[in-house]
């Protein structure tokens, strides 16, 4: 239910967003009030809808469209084999990486102008969109292959293990390529519908979406030029959306009530205030998205993650602190920060960035964070786990002496039972009996 209302929510606010833009074209031509100028959005549709009832649109429409499929097929093509020889050897990417330059930041309308004199017209809308949208299929490729070849903990696991070279590229380089091959896909695919119409409008080749829009300009039909335009807009923007959908990911770990998965509402514990309590779960049943639940559900509420989700660029100190400062003066953030930094046994890494820490004392600066922002619910998602026996045992004594002196309520999830019984007060089986102790 919720997510249909976040949806929708969305929807409606695409929808406004469009009425508005509607809304304010309208008044724009109300106060020009010249239709050579900005002619009304209504009379930009009914010029559109007339387009649509003639043949010789749908012919310039395909025409436009096959131009559109040529060119990024190429491109993709060229792209690839190119952007793999970039990312796997470095003389290659060096020599090309100034031909590349030159090519994206060279004008559209230029290059269009340069192939109008050596090409056919209709070969010109192709060639530009190639060689615009090359730059940025080559860079996506060529970043992917580099970082599979860089992944050094990947690369010594396909070692240990005898990987074939069949075996490396099924398993390792392809998955490591499909986000950015889906990035550049997309990206490219926009800009050659933009690229295409460019060369079109100056080449003119005798079918084309383009030279149809530069003959209304001519003719200085500006309802027809803004008709066209609509159309090539529309299209542009439904063909992406495809794309975009043929590349979605399919998630595996569906959230709550799909798939097989707990409802939140019916497997969330009741709890008591300043309640210390364990949730226990087999390992796949979706503990973490039920704390995710908790953190959107409740009100004050303060989170150590199960993946610590720290700014890595940022120091120890500032990782706390900047939560805080939207809490407390700066002198009182200052000093919280620093206690709970020498309770988590980080005095020495006070000053040093988080990207240079062990996960240890990632998950330490994580769970320093959470206690020291105020909140009237503390979530810990297995936040000792990272910890040997003896430090994990100082961390959950300093937690509950901490909560003795300022109770709040605290939801643990853990694998540990053990370590459940010793930090909370009742501990709750996220099973379907919902069995508790």
């Amino acid at each position: 239910m919720q997510a249909f209302i976040i949806k929708m929510k969305k929807i409606l606010i695409t929808v406004a967003s469009a009425l508005f833009i509607i809304l304010l074209w309208q008044i724009l031509a109300l106060i020009i009030n010249s239709p050579l100028i900005l002619p009304s959005f209504f009379k930009v549709l009914q010029d559109f809808s007339s387009l649509l009832k003639t043949e010789l649109f749908y012919r310039q429409l395909a025409f436009t469209f096959l131009r559109v499929i040529l060119a990024f097929l190429l491109s993709i093509f060229a792209g690839t084999i190119i952007g793999f020889l970039c990312g796997r050897f470095e003389t290659v990417r060096a020599f090309l990486a100034f031909p590349l330059v030159i090519l994206r930041v060279t004008p559209v309308v230029a290059l269009v102008l340069i192939l109008v004199f050596s090409l056919s017209s209709s070969a010109v809308p192709v060639v530009a969109s190639i060689l615009m949208t090359l730059p940025m299929i080559v860079t996506g490729i060529s970043e992917g292959v580099e970082h599979s070849i860089k992944d050094s903990k990947m690369n010594e696991m396909t070692l240990v293990f005898d990987f074939t070279k069949k075996q490396k590229i099924k398993y390792l380089l392809i998955p490591q390529l499909k986000p950015y091959i889906k990035s550049a896909l997309v990206s490219s695919f926009g800009m050659s519908w933009k690229v295409v119409a460019a060369g079109e409008v100056l080449s003119l080749p005798q079918f084309a979406l383009g030279s149809a829009l530069a003959k209304a300009q001519v003719h200085l039909e500006t309802s027809f030029v803004l008709a066209y335009t609509l159309a090539l807009i529309i299209l542009s923007y439904f063909f992406e959306v495809i794309l975009k959908f043929l590349c979605r990911e399919k998630d595996s770990n569906q959230s709550f009530g799909k798939a097989g998965k707990p409802n939140p509402e019916e497997y969330m514990p009741q709890f008591i205030e300043n309640e210390k309590l364990a949730l226990i779960a087999p390992s796949g049943f979706g503990k973490t998205t039920l704390l995710d639940y908790f953190s959107q559900f409740f009100d004050e509420t303060s989170y150590c993650f199960q993946e610590n989700r720290l700014m890595n660029e940022c120091t120890v100190f500032e990782n706390i602190i900047i939560p805080l400062l939207n809490k407390y003066d700066e002198i009182t953030a200052r000093k919280k920060t620093d206690y709970y930094i020498e309770k988590m046994y980080l005095t020495e890494k006070k000053n040093v960035k988080v990207k240079f820490l062990s996960g240890g004392q990632k998950q330490r600066v994580a769970l320093a964070r959470a206690l020291a922002f105020p909140s009237r619910i503390l979530l810990l998602d297995e936040s000792f786990n990272s910890q040997d026996y003896k430090l994990k045992m100082q961390l959950m004594d300093f937690i509950k002496q901490e909560l003795t002196a300022a109770p709040k309520t605290l939801i643990f999830v853990t694998h540990d039972e053990r370590d459940g019984k010793y930090l909370c007060d009742r501990i709750v089986y996220l099973d379907k009996a919902m069995s508790q102790e």
